[in-house]
C-alpha cells in the first residue's frame, strides 16, 4: 500500500532535533497505556461521586460512565484489530525519530487518542460540550502532529486514523438508552479475531502491506 504524500519528509527536514522529545511527550496523548490510566481515573471519579446517601439505590458506577467505559475499551481493540488487518509498513526507518513497530496504518496512537478523547468529550458532562470537544480535538491533532513530526506515520496513516475513530464513535452513538453491552462485545470480538488470527499464523509467516 503506497501511502506517501512526502507529507512527514518534509516536516521532519524542517523540525529541529531538540524538539524530539517534546512531540514524544504530545504521543503520549494517544499512548494505550495512559489512555487506560485516564478511564480508570473517570471510572474512580464516577464512583466518588455516585456513593453518597440517597433515597433510591444506584450502581455503584452509573451506565452513563459504563458506556463511555465500554466504548473506549472497544475502540482501542478496534485499533490493534484494524492495524493487524492492513498489515501496512511504516515509512522508511531513516524518517524514524524513535523507534517503532512493524506496521503503520492507520496510526495507532491518533485512532486510539480519536475514541478516547471523543468518547469522553461527547458522553461525559463536564465543562461544556463545545468546550470538551474543542479540547479534544486538539488533543487528537497534537496526536497526529508528533506521530508526523517523529517520522513514524504517513498522512495518510493519521487522517485514516481519525476517520476510522470518528466512525466508531458514531456508530456507538446509535446505541439506544447507552448501553455498554454492544461496545464490550465489540472489544471481545476484535481481540477474539486477533487470538484467532494470530494463532492460524505459522510462525515464520510475515505480512506485508
Amino acid at each position: 500500500m503506497r501511502r506517501s504524500l512526502g507529507v512527514t519528509a518534509a516536516i521532519r527536514e524542517v523540525i529541529p532535533e531538540w524538539s524530539i522529545s517534546g512531540f514524544e511527550l504530545l504521543a503520549l496523548l494517544g499512548d494505550i497505556p495512559l489512555l487506560i490510566v485516564t478511564v480508570g481515573a473517570l471510572f474512580l471519579a464516577d464512583v466518588t461521586g455516585v456513593l453518597r446517601p440517597a433515597e433510591n439505590e444506584e450502581r455503584c458506577c452509573s451506565n452513563r460512565t459504563m458506556f463511555v467505559i465500554a466504548t473506549i475499551f472497544g475502540g482501542l481493540a478496534l485499533v490493534v484489530l484494524v492495524k493487524a488487518a492492513f498489515s501496512a509498513l511504516r515509512p522508511p526507518e531513516t524518517l524514524h525519530a524513535v523507534s517503532s513497530s512493524e506496521y503503520g496504518f492507520p496510526s495507532g496512537h491518533t485512532m486510539a487518542a480519536t475514541v478516547t478523547w471523543g468518547a469522553l468529550a461527547l458522553w461525559v458532562p463536564l465543562a461544556t460540550r463545545r468546550t470538551r470537544v474543542v479540547l479534544a480535538s486538539a488533543f487528537v491533532l497534537l496526536v497526529g502532529l508528533s506521530r508526523l513530526a517523529l517520522g513514524v506515520h504517513s498522512l495518510v496513516d493519521v487522517v485514516a486514523a481519525v476517520s476510522f475513530g470518528v466512525f466508531f464513535l458514531v456508530v456507538m452513538g446509535w446505541v439506544p438508552d447507552r448501553r455498554a453491552g454492544p461496545a464490550f462485545a465489540v472489544a471481545i470480538a476484535a481481540l477474539a479475531v486477533l487470538v484467532s488470527g494470530g494463532s492460524s499464523r505459522s510462525p515464520g509467516t510475515r505480512r506485508n502491506g
